[in-house]
């Protein structure tokens, strides 16, 4: 079982910043070339917002730079990513696991999300920001960069 895995499932949010935490650690010791800047794997984690932050920063090298990653720095940017957003996604199930939320989930017209569905969108929008990477500067680039991200 992979740790994104373990993210998923995890049953509350003090686990989740633990296996998030152990993530970041086992990069620190890993990424001896310093893929990740030095703000994206300083520890302690600082909750929700703080996670959210390294998050879009991750996300933003992938579609900042004019010329495209070299293919290892990607792969290390890409699981990053992932394996943020998997730990939001589950932050955010369990925070709508709550009573108090739950009403309101029930009384919705949108069908709940699923895991699969998280991964989909966080597909989505690491190929917009390898497409926009390889697109011109345009503003349909930034467009296609930014739109996923609402997902």
């Amino acid at each position: 079982m992979m740790i994104i895995d373990v993210i998923r499932q995890a049953g509350d949010e003090h686990e989740i910043f633990f296996l998030v935490s152990a993530y970041i650690e086992a990069v620190r010791h890993c990424d001896k070339l310093k893929t990740l800047p030095e703000h994206m794997w300083t520890l302690p984690l600082a909750g929700t917002v703080d996670l959210e932050t390294r998050t879009e920063g991750l996300e933003s090298k992938l579609d900042g730079p004019s010329q495209p990653l070299p293919e290892r720095e990607r792969l290390i940017v890409c699981e990053a990513v992932d394996i943020f957003a998997a730990a939001l996604y589950r932050l955010h199930a369990l925070e709508q696991a709550t009573p108090h939320r739950q009403e309101s989930v029930e009384n919705s017209s949108c069908p709940p999300r699923t895991d699969a569905d998280q991964v989909a969108a966080a597909r989505l929008v690491r190929e917009a920001s390898r497409q926009s990477t390889t697109v011109s500067n345009s503003g349909f680039a930034r467009k296609l960069s930014d739109s996923p991200s609402s997902l």
